[in-house]
């Protein structure tokens, strides 16, 4: 039986944060690597290869939606999970970070408790699956698809899901229309943006739901059904699950959340 315990990487430059959060994960079972930059943080990612990633947002050598994208795109790093710990709050920021491939974005100040059960209940999941190494990258042979064509299928799928947004294709009929098949199609979502079809389909929805609510004075009930909900209550609970606030408030107060401290899942 493993009884390794799982390995952290923290990628931060700020020494506060870090001395933080190793006070915070002082007593917890886990082994920790620190690295001070996002060049530094992203060859001991490769050579470690830890469980999973606490990532900053701001570093001055590698942006840290740039260095996640890069992890996800490279075979030996693309199935860590990576979560970001950052000062940044806004709603554009969080859905970069997603759209990077993150499992999760954590907003400061951040307290003990939540970090340690965020870790937990990512460490969790991790235990659940199975290895990338049992199963394929990503369930598929990388040799399938050229990066490529890869690029170019995954181009057509954001457009096409872009100018059908209110009523897109199945994953099915997607895959068809691009001339791939359905597996390939959801690994390929997976290695470049870090999420399926469906995910990145309902972050495309409520990106143009947060820009109907600041820029119009559109009702609730329209803009829900422009943007595909079939009615405004699932639209609401869609978007207080993602945002952190109901539809409303996020309008009254302008596209800001009126407590800052609640975060994406």
């Amino acid at each position: 039986m493993d009884t390794q315990p799982p390995h952290l990487l923290i990628i931060d430059d700020q020494q506060d944060s870090i001395a933080l959060l190793l006070a915070y994960l002082d007593g917890f079972c886990i082994d920790i690597t620190v690295s001070l930059s996002g060049e530094d943080g992203f060859k001991k990612a490769i050579s470690e290869q830890p469980d999973i990633i606490f990532l900053d947002v701001v570093m001055p050598d590698v942006d840290g939606f740039k260095l996640c994208k890069r992890l996800k795109l490279n075979p030996i790093t693309a199935a860590i999970p990576v979560i970001f710990l950052s000062g940044r709050v806004e709603l554009y920021d969080k859905l970069a970070g997603f759209n990077a491939g993150c499992i999760d974005y954590i907003t400061k100040p951040y307290s003990e408790a939540e970090v340690l059960a965020r870790l937990t209940a990512h460490l969790n999941n991790i235990n659940r699956l199975p290895s990338p190494k049992d199963i394929g990258f990503f369930g598929f042979n990388e040799t399938d698809i050229s990066l490529d064509g890869a690029d170019k299928i995954i181009e057509q799928a954001l457009q096409c899901l872009k100018d059908n947004l209110a009523a897109p294709p199945t994953v099915l009929e997607l895959a068809h229309q691009l001339g791939t098949n359905e597996r390939k199609l959801t690994g390929m979502f997976r290695e470049h943006l870090g999420m399926t079809v469906f995910e990145y389909h309902c972050q495309l929805r409520l990106e143009l739901a947060c820009r109907m609510l600041t820029e119009t004075d559109m009702s609730i009930k329209l803009i829900a059904e422009n943007c595909g909900y079939k009615n405004a209550g699932d639209f609401t609970r869609a978007f207080r699950q993602r945002i952190g606030v109901n539809p409303l408030s996020y309008r009254t107060n302008k596209g800001i959340a009126a407590d800052t401290t609640i975060k994406l899942s």
